[in-house]
């Protein structure tokens, strides 16, 4: 990874900006949401995996959505999705554990980004 694509915000706060207009109290208090969420997730998709879960899985990515929606992180928009879609239709996917760690990958730089941002 180079030191552009390390510095590349990943999220926009703009969605979150319109929906407090623009209350500083509002972002912080999504933003550890976000964080709180985020880890969550990434240990349980990872559990998920470990045990074979789908439906632990499915469900993660389910709820993830919104949350990457609201901070437009649109690269991890399209990874979500996919991971949702083959653990609802195709579980036997060969490519469902690369997506999840993908997944979990870009969601751990979004996550610092958020905190060095916020620190």
């Amino acid at each position: 990874m180079d030191s552009q694509e390390q510095s590349e915000k990943l999220y926009n706060l703009s969605n979150l900006e319109e929906i407090s207009g623009g209350s500083e109290d509002f972002i912080r208090q999504m933003i550890i949401l976000f964080l709180e969420q985020a880890a969550s997730s990434i240990s349980g998709l990872e559990k998920g995996v470990a045990e074979n879960d789908i439906t632990l899985i499915k469900n993660l990515a389910h709820q993830l959505k919104p949350s990457v929606d609201n901070f437009r992180i649109t690269d991890l928009s399209q990874w979500i999705r996919e991971v949702e879609h083959l653990a609802e239709n195709n579980p036997e996917s060969s490519t469902l554990s690369e997506k999840i760690s993908q997944s979990n990958s870009l969601l751990r730089r979004v996550m610092v980004q958020l905190e060095n941002h916020f620190a």
